[in-house]
């Protein structure tokens, strides 16, 4: 089962209670401001009721989505960008890399 937390918040401070509280219950970051959380039914539960009483501390929209993972798994990506392709920046022509010998 998943759990996927999504909101929109004016003040900075909110924003980074919710990420920090849900990413704390092990959360993970799928866009700017929606997060996912995968677990047993009954771990889905507690972050339900967890994240319902810190979402009483902030003023904003904040939802939550408990959903089958087949349902996370039959979305469509009309738009993003794959995490594998991303390729790190390229090396300045001084940095000198040292591979290890296996022993």
């Amino acid at each position: 089962m998943l759990v996927m937390l999504a909101y929109d918040l004016p003040e900075t401070k909110h924003q980074t209670l919710l990420r920090k509280e849900f990413e704390g219950l092990g959360g993970t970051r799928v866009q700017y401001s929606i997060y996912v959380f995968e677990g047993e039914p009954h771990e889905c539960d507690r972050v339900i009721r967890y994240m319902r009483r810190v979402a009483l501390q902030v003023e904003g929209d904040v939802r939550l989505f408990p959903m089958d993972k087949t349902v996370w798994e039959a979305q469509l990506l009309l738009c993003a960008q794959d995490e594998t392709e991303r390729k790190p920046p390229p090396f300045k022509p001084f940095v000198i890399l040292w591979e290890s010998a296996s022993p």
